[in-house]
């Protein structure tokens, strides 16, 4: 924790300067309207590992957190778009037999409904007769979703047309035709879904922003930088294609600092694209790569949807300090809302927690979560905007060039 509360204190003492530029960043890009940092704090670094455009861990945050959120919604409502925004429409995904998927829309709902917003649920069917669903989530309370229908260049359900839809579905394959080309106002852009964001560039934003962060407050970059390299078209069968791979591996991990890196170095290889936990490996010795086993084949072989995976990044492994634990922050305008621990008793400080076994808890370990916002670690909320900032510049990279 030593290096956490020094850090905390130098933000602290640089807080006017550090708004100031995070402040010129927002203008400067195409900010998400929500997002998700996971964060991994060790013994010398802060990173955020993953940023994720479409969170869906809402049911996770405590009762003041997402009272925060609707006066953040609030605030977005009025400088983006004037209070013209009055209904809002949410096109979840289909997890219909996940109950905590639902839990979270049900959250998603209570923000809008608390930011004295009108909103429903609208779903991206083809192929089905039916044109309302009810969904049950994990509390038991239940959601109404309808189907979505086109008119002209607008969106609407039967008695529902709404001023702004807003995507809770990553779309993994493809961007929907019925969402494409709205007069209504879409956030975030569909065209930003994992079948075309990729994880390289997204640290490419990231890692050029704490560079610049690290400088503003006179630090080693290293002390934030996420250590990521992009490796195409690999074929886990092929052990020609996993000796590759295995020696991208050994230059990053001969190339971390020993200033950076608590004990031994590792790295993760994860698919370039969106995992949810899925297809992703740790990496102690590059060697293991070349002689992965047939699981390990399989796990790298496809993603969420079954998509096959061709291409891998490798990415620096940062330690927990908090032993299985690691701090999830959530952002709406690149303005922190609240946060809460991703656990796993199954796991150690060195593993991907996103994975079977996980669970999650208040900040401040208080059930009845009366002091939750007192365990926000300054620090940690700035890389939690830079994350955010990051998926801005990414979102704006993405719609020129796709």
């Amino acid at each position: 924790m030593k290096f956490l509360n020094q850090i905390d204190k130098i933000v602290l003492d640089n807080i006017d300067k550090i708004n100031l530029w995070i402040n010129e960043k927002k203008l400067e890009n195409n900010l998400p309207f929500y997002t998700s940092v996971d964060l991994r704090v060790s013994k010398n670094k802060i990173a955020a590992v993953d940023t994720n455009i479409f969170p869906a861990g809402f049911n996770n945050l405590s009762e003041k957190f997402l009272a925060r959120a609707a006066e953040v919604t609030i605030e977005y409502k009025r400088l983006k778009h004037k209070l013209k925004v009055k209904k809002v429409l949410i096109v979840p995904e289909l997890h219909t037999r996940n109950r905590h998927y639902w839990e979270n829309v049900l959250s998603i709902l209570k923000i809008l409904e608390l930011a004295k917003i009108e909103t429903r649920v609208g779903l991206v069917l083809e192929g089905q007769s039916e044109s309302e669903f009810e969904f049950e989530a994990i509390s038991g309370k239940k959601l109404i979703a309808e189907r979505i229908t086109r008119q002209d260049d607008r969106i609407k359900l039967t008695d529902f047309d709404p001023d702004l839809v807003l995507i809770n579905n990553d779309f993994s394959d493809s961007s929907p035709a019925i969402l494409s080309d709205l007069e209504q106002i879409v956030v975030p852009p569909t065209e930003v879904g994992w079948h075309s964001r990729k994880k390289n560039i997204h640290f490419e934003f990231y890692n050029k922003l704490v560079e610049e962060f690290a400088n503003l407050i006179g630090m080693n970059p290293s002390h934030f930088l996420l250590e990521t390299r992009l490796v195409q078209n690999i074929d886990f069968e092929n052990k020609e294609d996993r000796a590759k791979l295995a020696s991208e591996i050994e230059q990053m991990l001969s190339s971390l600092s020993p200033e950076h890196v608590d004990n031994q170095p590792f790295s993760f290889i994860k698919s370039n694209t969106g995992t949810y936990g899925m297809s992703v490996i740790k990496i102690t010795n590059a060697a293991d790569v070349v002689n992965l086993n047939r699981d390990g084949r399989k796990k790298m072989k496809v993603s969420k949807g079954g998509r096959q995976i061709k291409d891998i990044i490798i990415q620096e492994g940062v330690e927990t300090i908090y032993s299985n634990k690691e701090p999830v922050y959530y952002l709406i305008d690149c303005e922190l809302i609240g946060g809460f621990y991703r656990t796993n008793n199954l796991r150690g400080s060195t593993e991907n927690l996103n994975t079977k076994g996980m669970d999650f808890e208040c900040l401040c370990g208080d059930p009845s979560h009366s002091q939750c916002e007192n365990f926000i670690h300054p620090s940690l909320e700035i890389i939690a905007k830079i994350g955010s900032l990051a998926t801005g510049y990414e979102i704006s990279y993405l719609m020129k060039n796709n």
